[in-house]
């Protein structure tokens, strides 16, 4: 089965080269790692987040939708409308000691939307990318008594998130919010065992297609205090297990192949479609600080936490690890008034991330750390804002079979911030 951690463990240093050229709205990553848990997670948010290590828990901006803790909604504008979206590209090089293969993958990233509703309440919605489940993998063995035996799994699809978050400020300083997230995709995951030098033997092929839709729900909490010109900001995050309600379609059959690749089926020997199941989605807790002028800069930093070793679905624990993130980010403005050079009022932005990933691979921790950089380039005459973030950065290790992955991610968006709840006078 999927699940077994043990039984699958020999795939990864197996990659196959495949088509690395095609760009679509698909994700074309070709990571074995992604095979565990709900397929390798989306950590990095929009490029205003992505430019400054991931940093969000205590970011708040009224340019900008922060949907990494729901309770900086408070700082739109009580007159303003924010409208983002953005495209997000991946270029993966995968190392072994024997081989090396590069993939890359440019979609569709997010849209972000937010506004007030009274001084008091505001509200956002959005749709982005969750996770990701893209590999493919093959392994050949000689078994005593059966010759030439090959093992080839592949695997595709994703989670997507669509949101609806709402802040309440307390006493101008303090903030909360929720995110109410609607977590939909399919997982699929493919096994064939074939044998390439008997035409007598049937193969045999295992398709499991989990397929999720539930709703999850995350807290956040913001406090905001000014001494003298600097604002300093404390934020807060926290999600409770969930028990996500799924669906799978189990089939394994037997065949043989064809001249013409055609499969002809022999046998079903299991057939069970629309099984019931849940995907047991564990609790987080984060939190972190920044320092900020009014206009010019800002810095922070951030720790995220979560217990992903309590992990299960459809019965079957994952054996994964917990996870732990350490960010830190900030950006710049030269000058802020409106009469300067234009390359003094765009925004410079760095950050760098580490991260303890939920993997852990005969006996080796899988890690990933990252170096960030982006700018936030203003729109003549206009309030909007094109921003782009770039990552450079590596994860695993080729210690005892395993694979090394070296990465470079962008993400290109537009901010735009309209006022639209401005009551007008006639004279």
């Amino acid at each position: 089965m999927k699940h077994n951690l043990a039984y699958c463990l020999f795939l990864l240093p197996a990659l196959l080269f495949y088509n690395p050229g095609k760009l679509s709205g698909q994700n074309d990553i070709n990571s074995p790692y992604s095979y565990f848990g709900i397929g390798t997670i989306y950590n990095n948010h929009d490029a205003f987040n992505m430019s400054m290590g991931g940093l969000g828990i205590a970011l708040s901006d009224h340019f900008y939708v922060n949907n990494a803790n729901p309770a900086s909604y408070h700082a739109f504008d009580t007159t303003s409308f924010v409208l983002e979206g953005g495209f997000f590209g991946s270029f993966v090089t995968s190392m072994t000691e024997l081989q090396t293969v590069k993939t890359n993958d440019i979609s569709l990233g997010y849209l972000l939307m937010g506004f007030p509703v009274t001084k008091w309440w505001k509200t956002s919605l959005g749709l982005t990318p969750y996770s990701y489940l893209g590999y493919s993998a093959s392994d050949v063995k000689n078994l005593e008594n059966i010759g030439r035996t090959s093992f080839d799994y592949t695997g595709s699809g994703g989670l997507n998130k669509a949101y609806w978050g709402n802040s309440l400020t307390f006493f101008k300083k303090f903030s909360v919010g929720m995110n109410a997230s609607f977590l939909f995709g399919t997982l699929n995951y493919d096994k064939v065992v074939s044998f390439p030098d008997s035409i007598y033997m049937t193969n045999f092929r295992l398709r499991n297609s989990e397929q999720v839709q539930d709703f999850i729900f995350d807290f956040g909490a913001q406090y905001t205090a000014r001494i003298k010109d600097i604002f300093l900001t404390a934020g807060l995050v926290y999600n409770a297990t969930t028990k996500l309600n799924a669906k799978r379609d189990l089939l394994e059959t037997t065949f043989f192949p064809g001249n013409d690749q055609v499969e002809y089926v022999k046998d079903t020997i299991v057939y069970q479609p629309g099984e019931k199941g849940t995907i047991t989605y564990p609790f987080s807790l984060g939190g972190g600080i920044v320092v900020q002028d009014s206009s010019r800069w800002m810095a922070g930093a951030e720790f995220f936490w979560q217990n992903w070793k309590d992990y299960s679905s459809f019965g079957l624990p994952d054996s994964l690890a917990n996870t732990m993130r350490f960010s830190i980010g900030g950006q710049y403005k030269p000058l802020a008034e409106g009469m300067s050079k234009y390359w003094q009022r765009i925004y410079y932005r760095v950050g760098f991330h580490y991260e303890q990933t939920y993997l852990k691979l005969r006996n080796n921790q899988i890690n990933e750390f990252g170096v960030s950089f982006g700018v936030g380039l203003p729109l003549k005459g206009l309030t909007s804002t094109v921003n782009l973030g770039l990552e450079i950065g590596q994860s695993g290790t080729k210690n005892n079979g395993l694979i090394k992955e070296n990465f470079f991610r962008f993400t290109v968006g537009v901010a735009m911030y309209e006022r639209w709840f401005i009551k007008r006078k006639f004279y």
